[in-house]
């Protein structure tokens, strides 16, 4: 079963049980069973209760340390809102310094009215141990969508640093010492560029419509009810469970957003689904063309990039850095790193057993490139610092030709698929000068255009064949399994990423129409328009293949499995993550297998997509994307490569960090 649907009869227990501490605070405002924690006076944070634009008076504000696992808190204090919404909430010395922190509020009087019982407003703290603090409708907004996946009943707990991180990503959304929009919400890349300022806004007014009356928030919480029918009590339960259902009622909840709305800018239509997604470009200049993601240990985001900014598309020139994004630290600083071979890095990039970071060198570059000539036969090794290992040159042993997919494997040995020798090279322990290729019967297998590769929970690693319209699968050793290669144009088509699952399954992205270059003279068609779609392929351990449409896809590119055994797939068109039920039927709301999740004609649509070869699940519960390439075809002059990475907050399940093998959860 699945996270949030396990936890259910743990509270139940807990609830039960007079001595528990960990109970959902959203159970009654009295909060019977639950005990503060031990512990003298100490800091003190300052919130401030606002509601529809005004203080609440005697509004009760529970301060809580989130749990060890979703539907879990201790409640640290209580207090009342005084006649300015203020309160001091005074910690208790027993509080873990890594402890994250979070409070709700609930009644009390705004202009003289009650707030009704309805609403329930809430603020992240996250690692915040002083100072002021505004807790109204966006900064609930901010923490609902943020700690979706660690919330059950509006009881939040879960894993480091997953949960850690998902505490602090509020911080993008909204300045917690004023509860108003944060500039990185309001301007570019995100602001007028996208519609998640609207998005946001609109959430954050029916929650204010709530309090004043101007909407039916009973019809809002029916409409936020998730996909297993668990319908929230509370505005704040209702911005944790929307991210798990997203599209499931989204004109329902449109329909709540008040004709005269607390904060503007507001949505003018109904979305397909209610997500919340940021854009991260650096400081504008720095991606170009990112192809793939990666988290370390902490969570920390690397991505590589195809190419270097210019103008004009003949003279670009192949990447030469790598980047590590902090997405939870303030201003969301990101490192470069160059050096170590790196060359036009394209889909390839990966953590290895060492916490070590490798990267495939593709060599993408323009007919014009003023630099030398793209080597487009090596790949590239990091310390977790960001220190390169490799040579000037990087590692060319294999022979290593356009590399596109790199991983370790659970042994730590490394497995690059080699486009352009039509081979899965293997470097034993990470240790290039072993390097030997995949073979059978002592002989190099031939993977036609080989793209992507995958660790399953059974030990063999699978290699797709782009050209070949099948998958490879090899044991540990790199020897050919009996009855592989599998599969053949009927259920694969033009091929690129795979993924693995908890269960022994591989998942595979059929693209339908891309050719993936390997040779020098050869381009990236980047085709467009209606009626393209695509499919993904799932692949029993057995080698037994079931083909799945829909959910939105269009030229599937990347994919990922999320905690649960679902699947997110990346499209290389139309501006949309799909996301499918995986091979557990427990975790999926139908229970089928293949069933579209987001919304078949449209997928998760974001209009700050652009072209997404890259798609990865972080601890915390987020999509991340790479925008690879622009989404409107370029006139063939103009640098057609994307500009940054895209997050969908709170919509998976987590899974342990860094994937190594098969997802696990945290």
């Amino acid at each position: 079963m699945s996270r949030r649907t396990r936890r259910i009869p743990l509270l139940a227990a807990a609830a039960a049980a007079a001595a528990m501490l960990l109970v959902p605070p959203t159970s009654a405002l009295a909060a019977p069973g639950v005990a503060a924690a031990p512990g003298g006076a100490g800091p003190a944070i300052r919130g401030t209760v606002v509601a529809d634009g005004s203080p609440v008076r005697g509004s009760t504000v529970r301060l809580f340390a989130a749990g060890e696992a979703p539907g879990e808190a201790t409640l640290v204090t209580t207090a009342i809102t005084d006649a300015s919404g203020s309160v001091d909430l005074r910690l208790r010395n027993a509080v873990d310094d890594d402890a994250v922190l979070y409070a709700t509020a609930r009644g009390g009087t705004v202009r003289g009215s009650a707030m009704p019982a309805t609403v329930e407003l809430a603020v992240s703290l996250g690692d915040l141990r002083k100072g002021g603090v505004v807790i109204d409708e966006l900064s609930t907004v901010a923490a609902g969508t943020s700690l979706a996946q660690f919330a059950v009943g509006g009881a939040v707990g879960g894993a480091s640093p997953g949960l850690q991180n998902a505490a602090l990503m509020p911080r993008n959304l909204v300045d917690l010492s004023t509860g108003a929009a944060t500039r990185f919400l309001l301007e570019a890349p995100n602001g007028p560029a996208t519609e998640t300022l609207p998005t946001v806004n609109s959430l954050a007014s029916i929650i204010a419509g709530c309090v004043a009356g101007t909407n039916d928030c009973a019809a809002f919480l029916d409409a936020a009810t998730d996909a297993r029918g668990i319908r929230p009590d509370t505005t704040w339960e209702a911005m944790t469970l929307l991210p798990a259902n997203p599209s499931g009622d989204p004109a329902g909840v449109f329909a709540q957003v008040p004709a005269n709305p607390r904060f503007t800018p507001v949505r003018t239509d109904a979305p397909a689904a209610w997500i919340v997604a940021l854009r991260f470009y650096g400081n504008g200049r720095q991606f170009n063309g990112p192809g793939n993601i990666a988290f370390d240990a902490e969570g920390k985001v690397w991505t590589n990039q195809n190419a270097t900014v210019s103008k004009l598309a003949k003279k670009v020139c192949p990447g030469l850095e790598l980047f590590r994004v902090d997405p939870y630290s303030k201003g969301r600083p990101v490192d470069t790193y160059t050096g170590g071979g790196l060359n036009g890095s394209g889909f390839g990039i990966s953590i290895d057993t060492r916490a070590h970071v490798w990267a495939s060198n593709f060599g993408f570059t323009g007919s014009e490139c003023a630099g030398p000539p793209p080597t487009s036969n090596s790949v590239s090794e990091f310390t977790a610092v960001g220190q390169a290992i490799s040579g000037p040159l990087g590692y060319l042993d294999g022979p290593i030709s356009w590399p596109q997919g790199i991983v370790s494997d659970t042994d730590g040995d490394i497995w690059t698929a080699s486009c352009g020798t039509d081979s899965a090279v293997i470097y034993p322990d990470g240790d290039h000068t072993r390097a030997f290729t995949a073979h059978a019967a002592g002989h190099p297998v031939v993977i036609r255009r080989a793209f992507d590769v995958a660790q399953s929970a059974t030990g063999t690693v699978w290699v797709t064949a782009n050209e070949g319209h099948e998958i490879f699968a090899f044991t540990s050793d790199g020897e050919q399994v009996p009855g592989s290669p599998f599969g053949d144009s009927t259920t694969f088509d033009h091929a690129l990423g795979v993924a693995s699952d908890s269960l022994g399954n591989v998942w595979v992205a059929n693209s339908d129409v891309v050719n993936i270059p390997c040779a020098p003279g050869e381009d990236l068609e980047a085709p467009s328009g209606p009626g393209l779609q695509g499919s993904v392929s799932l692949v029993g351990p057995d080698g037994s293949i079931q083909q799945f449409e829909g959910a939105g896809m269009t030229i599937p590119w990347g994919i990922a499995v999320d905690g649960d055994d679902n699947v997110w797939v990346a499209n290389f068109g139309q501006q949309r993550v799909s996301y499918l039920c995986g091979a557990n039927p427990d975790t999926c709301p139908s229970g089928q297998v293949g069933a579209p999740i987001s919304p078949a004609g449209t997928g998760f649509a974001f209009d700050g997509l652009q072209r997404n070869t890259g798609v990865q699940i972080d601890g915390s519960g987020n999509v991340w994307l790479a925008n690879n390439w622009d989404e409107i075809p370029t006139d063939g002059l103009a640098d057609p490569f994307g500009d940054g990475l895209v997050v969908v907050l709170g919509v998976a399940a987590p899974i342990a960090m860094p994937l190594i093998g098969w997802p696990r959860q945290p």
